[in-house]
């Protein structure tokens, strides 16, 4: 995701539209591989202000998972922005959140991966009606009803369910 600055260098203060498309290559995130499907975009602005460039870009593209109700493997589709500075390497100091560039071109792939990784959902599910597994064989309700009793009550509690036979109006 290289962007070539070099027109902005000489024309402080003006914006620079860009635009990439490609395919990512996995990455380890949390001590997973995240796999991502199909084509990424990015596109966006940039403006160098003499000192740093402020890059505005929104991103798309798809990963893999599973569904966190039915267990099933699932292509996620993900939008998100992100703003960013970069500058320098002799302008950075610790404190500095800022990402760093070298000549005349901007690497976009860190600061992409960084917001990508904050922005992804801890769980996804493959659609809002999906069932999920029968908690007790683990068969997949969205391909069909198995036999399983699930309605039976926690022997803990019969106590509790004489309380509401007790009382039902007719």
């Amino acid at each position: 995701m290289i962007v070539s600055v070099n027109e902005a260098l000489r024309r402080v203060g003006e914006p620079f539209p860009f635009t990439w498309k490609g395919t990512l290559e996995p990455q380890t995130f949390a001590g997973k591989t995240v796999v991502f499907s199909g084509k990424a975009t990015l596109s966006g602005t940039y403006v160098y202000d003499g000192k740093t460039f402020r890059v505005d870009a929104d991103a798309t593209l798809g990963y893999e998972t599973v569904c966190a109700r039915c267990g099933e493997p699932m292509v996620e589709p993900m939008a998100f922005s992100f703003t960013e500075r970069f500058v320098r390497p002799m302008f950075k100091t610790e404190d500095d959140e800022l990402y760093t560039y070298e000549g005349e071109k901007l690497d976009l792939s860190t600061a992409f991966f960084d917001n990508f990784f904050l922005e992804m959902p801890m769980t996804t599910v493959c659609s809002e009606s999906c069932k999920g597994l029968c908690p007790v064989c683990g068969m997949n309700l969205n391909r069909g009803q198995c036999s399983c009793l699930t309605n039976k009550i926690d022997a803990r509690f019969s106590a509790l369910e004489s309380l509401l036979n007790e009382h039902k109006e007719v």
